[in-house]
């Protein structure tokens, strides 16, 4: 099955001390189970993925499954250095209960794109659910490129991608040329509309996280050729987003979550929180959206 629509890359909470705040999880999971998104991706770069074990990606996948009763289509980050322990992990989320896996290029040892592709290859070889490749080069200093990507796509196990690069030829020579059941998502509200417009079929960003029926009427609105609704929306839309990710970082996401009645808490050493300054500009930019009127969802 072809994936489509909106996937919000989740925040991971934990408590003060840094282990995971499981209560916090459940009552995010059901708030979200709720509202407009077709799935979550559970530690992803916002789940603040380099800091969670293993355990507790099975253990957050597990009880992400649990508490969806299916109303979520579930992409679990499955990246770890090495080819054998990402492997490892692919087996052991698909077992927890995730229908999808993400996977990062490897990146501390920057190979060419050569073994790029054998690490994508060996991975989906071996994993019992689809792969979604994640090309998140500001992070990771690593951009796929775009021929990697679309022989990538021809394995019958790497079903699409999450791509954060910005570049919109690539997006939309990667969305024309890849295989037909291949999913190419935007990956930041800033520019989903234009990701949309090239060719992608879907999104996962950080703005979905708070504003999931706002991404999807974006969704909708240009599939129903309604331009001028899609891009209103899409121009209320990019303070926030852009606050969410570039200026702020997942600090600033956590401190949203909790601004709007959510879980966010901290996050996991060595990040910093934001400052009580930060918070009152985070907070100002998400009511001058006037988004909340969409999401009803959130009580």
């Amino acid at each position: 099955m072809k994936l489509t629509g909106i996937f919000a890359p989740v925040p991971t909470p934990f408590k003060s001390d840094g282990s995971l705040d499981i209560e916090a999880w459940r009552i995010n999971l059901r708030i979200w189970k709720e509202s407009a998104l077709d799935g979550i991706v559970i530690c992803g770069s916002n789940g603040e993925m380099p800091f969670v074990t293993l355990d507790e990606r099975i253990v957050l996948t597990e009880i992400a499954a649990e508490e969806s009763q299916g109303k979520l289509q579930l992409m679990s980050g499955a990246h770890f250095p090495s080819t054998r322990e990402t492997i490892d992990c692919a087996k052991a989320l698909a077992s927890a209960g995730a229908g999808s896996l993400l996977l990062l290029p490897p990146h501390y040892f920057k190979g060419n794109q050569t073994a790029i592709l054998n690490y994508f290859n060996e991975v989906a070889d071996n994993s019992p659910v689809p792969i979604f490749l994640y090309n998140m080069p500001a992070n990771t200093g690593v951009d796929i490129e775009t021929e990697t990507m679309i022989a990538a796509s021809r394995h019958p196990n790497i079903k699409g991608i999450k791509d954060t690069s910005g570049n919109m030829t690539k997006l939309g020579y990667l969305a024309s040329a890849a295989h037909e059941d291949f999913s190419v998502f935007g990956g930041t509200g800033n520019w989903f509309l234009a990701a949309l417009a090239m060719g992608a079929c879907g999104g996962t960003m950080a703005a979905s996280i708070l504003y999931p029926n706002t991404c999807r009427k974006i969704y909708t609105s240009f599939n129903e050729n309604n331009m001028k609704e899609a891009m209103e929306l899409q121009s209320r839309l990019l303070p926030v987003s852009d606050a969410l990710t570039r200026r702020f970082g997942v600090p600033g996401l956590k401190a949203a979550l909790d601004s709007k009645g959510m879980r966010g808490g901290p996050c996991r050493s060595p990040l910093l929180p934001v400052s009580e300054e930060v918070k009152k500009e985070i907070m100002s930019i998400l009511d001058d959206s006037g988004l909340d009127e969409y999401e009803t969802w959130r009580g």
